[in-house]
């Protein structure tokens, strides 16, 4: 897997807490990691040479900034990744 994590992640680290303490029946990662780690997922399950070419292309145009305007609620169905909702942040 290949994924940036945004620095400072201290508002999105927040945010994914009070979610999970609304909905504890449905942790992050299904529960699997102790540890919230914000982060946008780049590239998964390709081979390791994929991976280390996205990330050499990757590096070249780092770093950036962004400002968050929203969350999507993503649920896997067991062979992909889809788009339940959309939440608007306030700024």
């Amino acid at each position: 897997m290949l994924y940036l994590a945004p620095e400072p992640d201290g508002q999105l680290r927040r945010l994914t807490e009070v979610i999970a303490d609304r909905w504890p029946e449905a942790p992050p990662y299904g529960g699997q990691f102790t540890e919230i780690v914000p982060h946008l997922t780049v590239a998964d399950g390709q081979d390791d040479a994929v991976l280390d070419e996205i990330e050499a292309d990757l590096l070249s145009k780092l770093s950036f900034t962004s400002r968050v305007s929203s969350v999507d609620l993503m649920v896997h169905d067991g062979a992909k990744w889809q788009e339940r909702a959309s939440f608007a942040l306030l700024e």
